[in-house]
């Protein structure tokens, strides 16, 4: 229980913290923020309480007599209209107060930001700063809110008032109990505290709600009008304590930001949140060693081996590797263990998805799809294989992307991934040749690239029409193994893609003897290329690189590849 309590405190003195610098530097302003804030939400209240009174009188042909006396002598009539242009006017007072705490909001922060004298930080720190001063004034004003509520409900129903505040402590005690005890719950409050702080204020509702409809059928109860105000401030008072849950907790998941923004004295260095949790507790050699052993128990099906296990590395963050060797009594084994952390599950599920979809793929053998304590762990037999280096991947890069063009996908694949993903005539667009002839001026070739615009839908329907491959992005060393008679094999498929034959093929590559030679190849394994042309393979391997251009603003590179577009493009 203490370190529930620990977390909690922590949070709540980040507020005092944010506190004392807003009243330090904004008093007023952040005090008329509040007050404003609180008076938007008795005017809401009483605009949408006096609506409900108009009804209950057009019900009725007099003044019901739970109404006030004074009413009693206006009428009904007069007193629908009185009530009904009240109700308007509380609409717009709360509407106006809103607006007012939005101002002062926004006046504040750029006083404290000015006060802090601090660079551009971030992105968009405007906005965080803005949004972090809102919450802040809006957390103020709900403490604000709750205690006059529970001050007018004690003063003219105490019963209900009571009940609302014994429950609060024991949600409130029982919250962080069962937190302490439980991890499970720990973390669920951690990433859901909205939902449930929702839930305990709904049953914090209709435990209200049944008090008083108890109380009215057992008990002394006061006017029903008094009932009906009660009840609609155990509403607002619940629904604003749920919100304030939340955002204490969003104040404090943004004190690096906020803190670097509005303290003069402190700069913004949030750790990567991939450092603290996720797979790292697992990479510890002692808790390694345990992993990797029930991992290897499952897939020798035996206790009884030795195993060496060394990390290697292949380029991505936030994958590791260990190539795992193994000697049983049936003889010598190895493996390829790759954990994804918490922040690449994407990744490891598209890896998964492609794996066990496709046959025929040009990878090392998938052994398991695992988990371990919740991180996705993939398990390769790489048994009589070799890792390649740098200058082997390097040699080998070419002749396995025209291997791989030999594997026709799957037309199962084929319809998920293009139901998920945009294919390359689907991702080419006028916009982007527009923005870089206009970017270029009088460097570009203006004839060229209107021939291109011209021709743009004719090139997207060759490409559309063309076989499909797949594509492995961003091959780097240590991914590709080799075996002994020199076949290359891949071993991360994190990256894949489905794109029109010749896709992704290095544009030098395309004008080499050996392109010919190798669309031979290609012909010889898929029965769909062997009417094809070979330049419309390097159109969709130019209109690919060009895509990349665009999008890496290297705009004086693709407009060098317009006229070897066009030239592929041109009618036989």
């Amino acid at each position: 229980m203490t370190s529930t309590v620990y977390s909690v405190g922590r949070a709540l003195r980040w507020s005092v913290t944010l506190s004392r610098k807003f009243m330090r530097v904004v008093p007023w302003l952040t005090l008329l923020a509040v007050v404003c804030s609180i008076l938007s939400q008795f005017f809401m209240l009483a605009g949408f309480l006096l609506p409900l009174k108009v009804v209950l009188l057009l019900g009725s042909e007099t003044v019901p007599v739970y109404f006030p006396s004074v009413f009693q002598d206006v009428g009904r009539d007069g007193l629908v209209v009185f009530l009904s242009i009240a109700s308007v006017c509380f609409y717009l007072a709360h509407l106006l107060t809103g607006k007012i705490v939005d101002v002062a909001a926004t006046s504040a922060c750029k006083k404290l930001l000015n006060r802090s004298k601090k660079l551009a930080i971030f992105e968009n720190q405007q906005e965080i700063a803005s949004k972090g001063y809102a919450r802040y004034s809006q957390n103020l004003a709900t403490v604000g809110f709750v205690s006059l509520c529970l001050m007018v409900m004690a003063w003219f129903y105490s019963d209900i008032a009571i009940v609302i505040a014994l429950y609060i402590g024991l949600c409130v005690l029982l919250v962080c109990i069962v937190a302490s005890f439980s991890n499970s719950f720990h973390s669920k409050l951690s990433k859901e505290l909205g939902s449930v702080s929702r839930l305990l204020g709904s049953l914090g509702f209709l435990l209200s709600f049944a008090y008083i409809v108890l109380n009215h059928l057992l008990g002394s109860p006061p006017g029903i009008l008094v009932s009906v105000v009660a009840l609609l401030l155990a509403r607002q008072t619940f629904g604003r304590l749920a919100t304030f849950a939340k955002d204490i907790q969003g104040l404090y998941g943004q004190k690096a930001q906020l803190r670097a923004l509005f303290f003069h004295g402190h700069t913004f260095s949030q750790k990567p949140i991939s450092r603290s949790q996720g797979f790292w507790p697992l990479i510890v050699p002692r808790a390694r060693d345990v992993w990797i052993a029930e991992m290897l128990a499952e897939i020798v099906g035996s206790e009884r081996f030795e195993s060496d296990t060394q990390w290697f590395d292949i380029g991505l963050p936030d994958i590791v590797c260990y190539h795992v060797k193994v000697s049983t009594d049936d003889g010598r084994f190895e493996y390829v263990m790759k954990l994804f952390n918490s922040n690449r599950s994407a990744w490891a599920k598209h890896e998964a998805t492609l794996l066990s979809s496709q046959r025929s793929l040009p990878s090392v053998q998938i052994v398991k799809f695992a988990s371990v304590e919740g991180i996705h762990c993939h398990v390769f037999d790489v048994t009589g294989l070799k890792r390649c280096g740098k200058k082997e991947t390097i040699d080998q890069l070419v002749k396995f992307r025209t291997q791989l063009m030999s594997t026709s996908p799957q037309n199962d694949l084929v319809s998920l991934y293009a139901r998920s993903h945009p294919m390359l005539w689907q991702r080419l667009d006028q916009q982007s040749i527009i923005r870089m002839r206009d970017l270029l001026d009088r460097l570009a070739d203006f004839d060229d690239v209107e021939q291109l615009l011209i021709r743009l839908n004719d090139i997207k329907e060759t490409l559309r029409l063309l076989p499909l491959a797949l594509i492995a992005q961003d091959i780097r060393p240590g991914m590709l193994w080799k075996s002994g008679n020199g076949e290359c094999f891949l071993i991360n498929w994190t990256r894949w893609s489905i794109e029109p034959i010749g896709a992704k093929l290095p544009v030098p590559v395309l004008y080499e003897p050996s392109f010919m030679e190798s669309l031979g190849d290609i012909a010889s394994k898929r029965a769909d290329i062997n009417e094809l042309e070979p330049r419309n393979i390097q159109l969709a391997a130019l209109i690919s690189e060009f895509e990349q251009c665009l999008q890496r603003a290297r705009y004086a590179e693709a407009h060098a590849l317009v006229s070897k577009i066009l030239l592929a493009a041109k009618p036989a």
